[in-house]
């Protein structure tokens, strides 16, 4: 079969490789749709500490079974499966605490070659876990929106969004726009999103933000002052990677409001910030990472039930072979979101 290999910065090729065997309680599917995020595309362009060459890439990953381990009761071949990169141990410290996420196993086990690949297997702990059934008639692309929808979701857990909630989005990615569609169900009186790119800013506003701010024009924090009667956001959501970004996200929240850092930021990255800025206005900035199960399921079903809209989400699809292509088109931030096609 053939998948996508990365051997390092800069150094990826499409290679036939070995198709996995599966043993008890574990899944084998042939790879019908994945997406490709901003962090495969770092990890390709520039390597990744944590990601040892080589190695298939790719996580959020839709397909068919085509083969089931004896023991595995709730799919079988045909179904239409949607599925998780890892799920939590459920024993270790931070499980028994229901923080998930900081699992101290999280990635003990994963799927294996990887999103990238014609056929995937899928580990007993992930089937059981993290794999989901979908209908038929729900597009495959679509679905490969559910795992950073899930991430979405476990970020916004750490604040109540209410009916008259102010919320900044710093970033006109994929994951903003997804935030914004996920913060709009949930009520939020206003929705502000910052960005750099008219054509990402358009969407934005196609999706139901209240107000678009190009970050190139103009002084976000300026303007959002002026957009709440110079009190500040009571939730900013920082999606954008960025040390600045970060920086006007902790100055647009309000006194007693609450930043999130949702991007992950270069190793090395040192955040200068005036701790008076927090301790005076009793400002809550907190970090948010991955997705716990119940995330996963819950993101199913927001798309399961339509009010997430992928078709303004993802603007292209193309085969395995054509990857390295699509990866030039994302880093150059030409394409919005790419999803893998087989």
């Amino acid at each position: 079969m053939k998948a996508v290999v990365y051997y390092g910065a800069k150094d990826i090729r499409l290679e036939d490789v070995d198709v996995p065997k599966i043993k008890e309680g574990e899944i084998l599917i042939k790879m019908r749709a994945c997406g490709v995020c901003a962090t495969d595309i770092k990890t390709f362009l520039k390597g990744h500490p944590l990601i040892k060459p080589p190695n298939v890439l790719g996580h959020e990953v839709v397909g068919d079974v085509i083969d089931v381990g004896s023991n595995v009761t709730k799919f079988r071949r045909g179904d239409h499966v949607v599925v998780a990169p890892y799920v939590p141990c459920n024993a270790c410290y931070f499980c028994r605490r229901k923080a998930y996420t900081l699992c101290d196993y999280l990635f003990r086990e994963g799927l294996v070659p990887g999103g990238f690949a014609e056929i995937i297997k899928v580990p007993a702990s992930i089937v059981e876990k993290g794999t989901i059934k979908i209908p038929h008639h729900i597009p495959y692309e679509t679905a490969t929106l559910t795992e950073p929808l899930a991430c979405c979701i476990h970020g916004i857990e750490k604040c109540k969004v209410r009916s008259d909630d102010s919320v900044a989005i710093i970033g006109d990615g994929p994951i903003g726009l997804l935030y914004l569609q996920l913060i709009r169900s949930m009520g939020a009186n206003k929705v502000f999103i910052c960005g750099h790119h008219e054509y990402r800013l358009k969407i934005a506003e196609d999706l139901g933000a209240d107000i678009t701010i190009n970050s190139g024009m103009e002084n976000p924090i300026k303007r959002v002052m002026e957009l709440t009667e110079n009190r500040g956001t009571d939730i900013t959501i920082v999606c954008a990677g960025s040390l600045l970004a970060a920086e006007q996200g902790i100055r647009m929240t309000r006194k007693g409001g609450i930043t999130i850092l949702f991007g992950g930021f270069p190793s090395g990255s040192v955040l200068e910030v005036d701790p008076n800025i927090i301790h005076y206005s009793e400002l809550i900035v907190t970090g948010s990472f991955g997705f716990s199960p119940d995330n996963f399921r819950k993101a199913f079903r927001l798309i399961k039930s339509g009010k997430i809209n992928a078709g303004k989400i993802i603007t292209h699809k193309v085969s395995l072979d054509e990857i390295l292509n699509v990866i030039d088109l994302l880093a150059s931030r030409k394409c919005l979101k790419a999803v893998i096609i087989a």
